[in-house]
């Protein structure tokens, strides 16, 4: 009988220590009895020595964020604990959603007692107690905490990312890499004793003006504009190709040449460069440029001048009310209407290109607001496309979108003798039908004559989306035609109202 009452004895001893020892409080002391008890080995509880008084000061204040736990602090029932495994710290807070109330009622019990609530108990025993589980006089960290949070370390150590490489193994790769690879001056002095230099794009820009002015072959200025024109796509590059006096050394003499294909690569290399560059745009314009395009458009021969040109004066002139006003003080918009007047097939994409910088200086007006309102307004355009014949000169692209069924041979034919084709190009459709948009409030007189066109052709355009959705294909010809059909539509449907007024 004594020796089952002296196992039980010793099972709960143990576990009060395990308590203890987890909440390092040191509040139990106890003493560990032998396993293997002899029959007359008597283990008895020797009393009760009371509650514990605990120091105020050393009790734990608590709040909704993690804080670290000293290791004379008295923890009270109620709180969240971890251990941070970064520092091997304890930390604790308020459990989540609890405002504290619960704790302060422990704590303001604990100042009107004195203790704790807890109770020491003390076992004796003739067995020698083992030093592992003497009461430490100091605060020692927890053995077993200790090789947990080494365990964990090592653990995360030995963690392997998606390359299935650990921490140490990712390292050595970045060494590995790193060897592999030069710096910026040693690839510098290599490319010098391959006598290859390493440039920036201003000392490109610098080298290509030089080139430029001492090359005497076409060939090799068109080879030189064409490397300008990709460098001055970058805003900044276009800004110091301007410091450089790019503009009055290359692009005017290169507008000023007798070859076409300089005069291309030239005015191609100031579209690119004043595209969307206010401060380009500003020193074109003070340059004499806007001129120098009117009359490459009106006198120049070659379509592909004049195409460049107008591409040139695109770039220019939209979103700039200035460059817009000294094209039409220098009779920009006279010029440009002119181009109609021109009855071959080679001058179509010229005037398609005029149509669309015209639609965009009509858009763009339409949708400016304030400041920029003003400044357009006071250009009074509309009273130049009324006046000045853009009405039925813009109307009459229409014809190059007859949909009426002739021989091939026919089309064939007039294709050879320069005439203007009888197939369909929607292109052309969209880009006209577009631009009479933006018109018909000018214009809505002389559009009323394009209304049986414009009703034929959004009837054809209405069967092609029905056929085009029937199709195996999907390569977008159903919505293509479906737009081009309500755009149509919706033209007729204006110019029929405003002639009913």
């Amino acid at each position: 009988m004594k020796r089952v009452l002296g196992f039980i004895i010793t099972l709960v001893v143990i576990v009060l220590m395990a308590a203890d020892t987890w909440s390092q409080s040191n509040q139990l002391s106890v003493v560990e009895t032998e396993e293997d008890l002899d029959q007359d080995d008597e283990v008895t509880v020797e009393g009760f020595t009371g509650q514990k008084p605990v120091d105020l000061k050393k009790v734990f204040i608590p709040t909704r964020e993690w804080q670290t736990v000293e290791a004379d602090q008295v923890l009270l029932p109620g709180l969240h604990i971890r251990m941070n495994l970064q520092t091997g710290l304890k930390e604790a807070k308020l459990m989540d959603g609890d405002d504290g109330k619960e704790y302060q009622e422990s704590l303001e019990r604990l100042r009107r007692t004195g203790h704790t609530g807890l109770t020491q108990a003390v076992i004796s025993s003739e067995s020698p107690m083992s030093e592992d589980l003497l009461p430490s006089t100091q605060n020692k960290e927890d053995p077993k905490a200790a090789l947990m949070r080494e365990n964990i370390i090592e653990a995360l150590k030995n963690i392997k990312n998606e390359d299935s490489l650990t921490p140490k193994e990712l390292g050595d790769e970045a060494l590995k890499a790193k060897g592999k690879f030069r710096s910026y001056g040693e690839l510098k002095k290599d490319f010098d004793d391959l006598n290859l230099a390493v440039e920036t794009d201003l000392e490109i820009l610098t080298r290509l003006i030089d080139q430029y002015h001492t090359s005497y072959s076409d060939n090799d200025r068109v080879s030189i504009l064409e490397d300008l024109e990709y460098l001055v796509h970058q805003f900044d590059n276009a800004i110091s190709f301007v410091d450089m006096g790019g503009l009055n050394q290359i692009v005017l003499t290169g507008i000023n040449s007798s070859s076409t294909e300089v005069k291309q690569g030239a005015l191609h290399l100031l579209g690119s460069a004043v595209q969307s560059n206010p401060k380009v745009q500003i020193a074109a314009v003070e340059a004499g440029l806007v001129q120098s395009l009117i009359r490459a458009i009106a006198y120049d021969t070659q379509e592909g001048v004049a195409r460049k040109a107008v591409f040139a004066l695109s770039c220019l002139v939209r979103g700039f009310p200035y460059g817009q006003q000294v094209l039409l003080q220098h009779g920009g918009l006279e010029v440009l209407r002119k181009v109609f007047d021109r009855q071959d097939f080679k001058s179509l994409p010229l005037q398609l290109k005029v149509v669309s910088l015209l639609h965009d200086l009509l858009v763009e007006r339409e949708e400016a607001e304030g400041e920029r309102l003003h400044q357009l307004r006071r250009l009074s355009i509309d009273d130049q496309l009324a006046t000045g014949g853009w009405c039925p000169a813009v109307s009459s692209l229409l014809a190059v979108a007859s949909f009426d069924r002739r021989d091939r041979r026919y089309d064939m034919g007039a294709a050879l003798r320069n005439e203007m084709p009888l197939r369909p190009d929607h292109d052309t459709v969209d880009k006209v039908v577009a631009a009479m948009g933006s018109m018909v409030r000018v214009c809505r007189y002389q559009f009323h004559e394009a209304l049986p066109l414009l009703r034929h052709l959004a009837h054809t355009y209405d069967d092609l989306a029905y056929k085009e959705q029937f199709q195996d294909s999907d390569d977008g010809g159903h919505a293509l035609f479906k737009s081009l059909a309500d755009m149509i539509q919706s033209l007729v449907k204006n110019i029929s109202q405003r002639n009913e007024l």
